[in-house]
């Protein structure tokens, strides 16, 4: 989990706010009156809630997550004493103030960190007079302390009292409890009185499905089962029996009602008393608790605990133990130094208790496989190759080695082909390739150093040229990388990485602004605090995938078949093709990863929006309510296993079924889909498994759509107003994409530098009356071709890839540098193949693919540096079909 520090931020605290979970009547549980009404431990220490865990959003910062894991490691850390002080609780993240409160001990219960807090007459007059309910933690998701530099995980540093915390439903906060329950022992019996009621739920639930019941139905018998429960407690046969009656009422809803919709509104009146005993055998009604009865549970659930926090440090210990012990006995590792083992070592702060020993072995596994290849590192090093474990590899062999020698052999013939002379080739020379391609190249240059030597020999002035075998040569592949990154313009757009010893997954480096609280100006008077403000370095994960591209040709036409020489022709039409395939693919990739990101900040999500009134019978196409649609996200690994939850999805269900996306294979059953046929505007198309259009009609059942739609846009409609002139009413497309540029600088503290459109849209905007030349204002601008250059200072980009969600509606704006497109492995094809027909016949062609291992991610705290506008026309939007 990459790390990250909430310190400076009160509104990203992780309070929650909201009712605590009600406490039900127990049938069976009295506990005695004179307890004390505060139910305070020694010197008025008080368990409260700090945080709990999930996923949430802040409108400034995205998306983020608190896991279980990281609660624990907080736990762990607290009781390591980890952070080397005692950890304090002020009030409204003001520490300079004084403390509200101090920590004596964590532990987690369910989803929530709970502290035991010792609070100061400051602390306690805040929470009673000013109102101050909610607490919100202060943590670093991965501490690294400052004297050995080394990371433990998540470490809670503090916490602060807050009004409107940004995390809500967490417990408020209570000087004196509202009845004489320890909190210990009121969450126990909870838990088990909730156990008891879900238990009869869940066979409610059955219960009324086995009988067809409507969904609504069945939802509206369990609130009514629910609410009646809060009356009953524990009494397993008053539950039930509850249950039997509510099952013989979804009987009787079946038999009159049959399909048709029914809201129901059903009152059950509480079970009557048991009656009296009926002779002295009868057991006696429960006794109260007496305070060493609850004194003796106390102590009881003390030594479970404190037997169980045994356990897992041993258990802890064990796993580490076998930890190191795998990673120092691999003969591999033996000849790395010290301190690189210090650094592969380092990763057992990641092992917690609840791992398995399996994983602990697969991490160690894992560990060792990057300390092979920094042994190999190592060894190139020795032999002149220089590589630099961050991904900045490059190859040092003076001016005669072997790769730059056969590239400049193969412009050279390159050069004389028609594909250049025709300007289809741009064949960019090396010194004038951007850093970020030629490290690229070099990575290439790494893995296929002697193929590319060979071929270098072979390809020497003077000498015959031929190719012997049916191979791509690997001179052809390097070619066609430099030819398609060297003209991939989107690329001046994002972060170019290499990760040479990525498997995975990769992380991606970002920074985040930390303003602090700055008051009176920075002006700070002797003796008073320092306010903080700085730059918070952090690390986020993302997922490796390979990009692979089959291609057929024919041999006639393969560049090496020509009489066994070179024909120059068709090598340079064959760089040209594909290097513009890998260029497109790439291309359209990085555009539609910016558009997703951008979208998904600040996404609102939408849940059952009715269909039944579109779906006649006539029509094929959704246009749902809101737009732009978020493109749905679900990350993979390298074998497509999901990781974790989709995010944004969409859902759609017609006449009681979900139905599913279409996804071109080709090999999906018959039934009806759906394909989204454009994301700006809220098209989505039901089609049937070959992509043809269907249009179904709306029967019975939840015939609804779910999906999100995007609030970090803008939009403009291009609908001509009356008497208004096409080049007047485009100004105010140019206003508005200056009032986002305004928004970003002023509420994000961003610089938008660029701007990423469609050559439609460019075409479109360049209409604008303000570009005519008597009225051409300063920072917006054409090119000499006429198209745009700037508007209100930002650059202007343009981008042709066939089947991009930009289309001719979308704008993107924001900060360079903010998608990462790492690269763990470049473009490479392999050994091509005989190609056959449906009758297993040759066909006199060959099939090779390709494939590059890459990342391209944008870490989820800094989608707000993106945003867009969505130019689009109301009139042609309603009339669509």
């Amino acid at each position: 989990m990459p790390a990250t520090d909430r310190s400076a931020h009160p509104t990203l605290g992780t309070s929650r706010s909201g009712p605590a979970t009600p406490h039900r009547a127990f049938s069976r549980r009295l506990l005695a009156a004179h307890l004390t009404p505060n139910c305070l431990s020694e010197r008025g220490r008080k368990a409260v809630t700090l945080t709990r865990a999930g996923h949430f959003h802040d409108p400034r910062y995205g998306d983020f997550e608190i896991s279980l894991q990281a609660l624990h490691e907080m736990v762990r850390n607290f009781e390591a004493r980890t952070y080397g002080q005692d950890i304090f609780i002020d009030v409204a993240h003001r520490p300079e103030d004084g403390a509200a409160g101090q920590i004596h001990r964590l532990w987690v219960e369910g989803d929530r960190l709970l502290a035991q807090v010792e609070w100061t007459p400051y602390g306690q007059q805040a929470i009673r007079e000013r109102s101050y309910r909610y607490l919100s933690a202060e943590y670093i998701d991965n501490w690294i302390d400052n004297e050995q530099r080394q990371p433990h995980g998540a470490v809670l540093f503090g916490a602060a009292l807050t009004i409107r915390p940004a995390i809500k439903r967490l417990d408020p906060i209570q000087l004196s409890e509202p009845t004489g329950l320890h909190t210990a022992l009121a969450a126990r019996f909870t838990q088990e009185a909730q156990a008891t009621m879900k238990k009869h739920l869940d066979a409610l639930r059955k219960r009324l499905a086995e009988l067809k019941l409507d969904a609504k139905a069945i939802d509206q018998l369990a609130k009514v089962f629910e609410d009646t429960t809060k009356t009953l407690g524990e009494d397993e046969t008053a539950l039930q029996a509850l249950v039997d009656a509510l099952v013989e009422n979804g009987k009787t809803l079946v038999e009159t009602l049959g399909d048709r919709p029914v809201t129901i509104q059903l009152t059950l009146p509480p079970p009557a008393p048991a009656p009296a005993p009926a002779n002295p055998a009868t057991p006696p009604p429960p006794k109260a608790l007496s305070e060493d009865d609850i004194k003796r549970i106390l102590a009881e659930e003390q030594q479970r605990q404190t037997q169980a926090a045994q356990a897992s440090a041993k258990t802890l210990a064990d796993l580490k133990s076998k930890f190191r012990a795998r990673i120092e006995n691999a003969e591999g590792l033996k000849q790395l130094s010290d301190a690189d083992r210090a650094k592969l070592l380092a990763a057992e702060s990641l092992i917690f208790s609840g791992m398995s020993e399996e994983q602990v072995l697969a991490l160690a596994d894992n560990q060792i496989s990057i300390g092979d290849q920094m042994a190999v590192h190592q060894q190139l090093r020795a032999l002149g190759w220089q590589g630099h474990m961050a991904g900045s590899t490059h190859i040092q062999l003076g001016a005669d080695h072997a790769p730059r020698r056969l590239q400049e052999a193969i412009d050279k013939r390159l050069h004389e082909s028609l594909p250049y002379s025709n300007h289809r080739l741009r064949l960019t020379e090396e010194a004038k390739l951007s850093p970020s391609v030629r490290r690229v190249l070099a990575l290439f240059d790494e893995r296929h150093g002697a193929q590319l030597d060979a071929e270098a020999r072979i390809l020497a002035d003077g000498g015959a040229t031929s190719v012997s075998n049916m191979n791509v040569p690997a001179g052809f592949q390097r070619t066609v990388i430099r030819e398609s990154l060297s003209d991939l313009a989107i690329l001046d757009l994002v972060q170019m990485m290499t990760d040479p010893i990525a498997q995975a997954t990769t992380q991606i480096p970002y920074e985040t602004r930390l303003p602090g609280t700055i008051v009176n100006d920075g002006v700070v008077y002797e003796g008073a605090g320092i306010p903080r403000a700085s730059i918070q370095q952090s690390m986020d994960t993302a997922y490796i995938n390979a990009m692979k591209l089959s291609l057929r040709v024919s041999n006639e036409a393969m560049h090496f078949s020509a009489a066994s020489l070179i024909d120059w022709d068709a090598y340079g039409r064959n760089v040209e093709s594909n290097s513009r395939l890998m260029r497109e693919l790439v291309c359209r990739r990085i555009a539609n990863e910016l558009q997703r990101s951008a979208d998904a900040y600040a996404a609102t999500a939408v849940t059952g929006e009715s269909l039944t009134t579109l779906l006649d019978g006539s029509e094929s196409l959704i246009k749902t309510v809101h737009f732009p649609l978020v493109r749905p996200f679900q990350a993979r690994d390298l074998k497509g296993v999901t990781i974790g939850s989709a995010q944004n999805p969409i859902a759609i269900s017609i006449n009681g079924a979900a139905i599913s996306q279409w996804d071109g294979s080709g090999t999906q059953s018959a039934g009806t889909y759906w394909k989204v046929e454009n994301y700006n505007l809220g098209y989505i198309r039901l089609v049937d498994e070959a992509g043809d259009p269907v249009t179904p009609t709306y029967t019975s059942g939840t015939t609804t759509i779910g999906y999100s739609y995007a609030t970090n846009v803008a939009k403009y409609d291009l609908k001509l107003p009356a008497s208004t002139a096409l080049e007047t009413h485009l100004n105010g497309a140019l206003r508005v994409v200056g009032a986002r540029k305004a928004m970003l600088s002023a509420s994000r503290f961003i610089m938008a530098d660029f701007m990423l459109m469609s050559p439609v849209a460019n075409d479109t905007l360049t209409n604008a009356a303000q570009f005519a030349a008597e009225a051409m204002r300063a920072g917006s601008n054409l090119t000499g071709s006429g198209d745009l250059a700037t508007i209100k200072g930002v650059a202007s980009y343009g981008t042709n890839a066939p089947d991009i969600d930009l289309g001719d509606e979308r704008l993107i704006m924001g900060q360079r540098g903010t998608l990462a497109y790492v690269i763990a492995k470049p473009f490479m094809t392999g050994i091509p193949q005989e190609a056959v027909n449906s009758n297993g016949l040759l066909t006199g062609e060959r099939i090779a693919y390709g494939e590059e291992y890459n990342a391209i991610h944008v870490p989820d705290p800094i989608r707000n540096r993106l945003t867009s506008i969505i130019l689009y026309d109301s009139d042609a939007r309603t009339a669509a079909a």
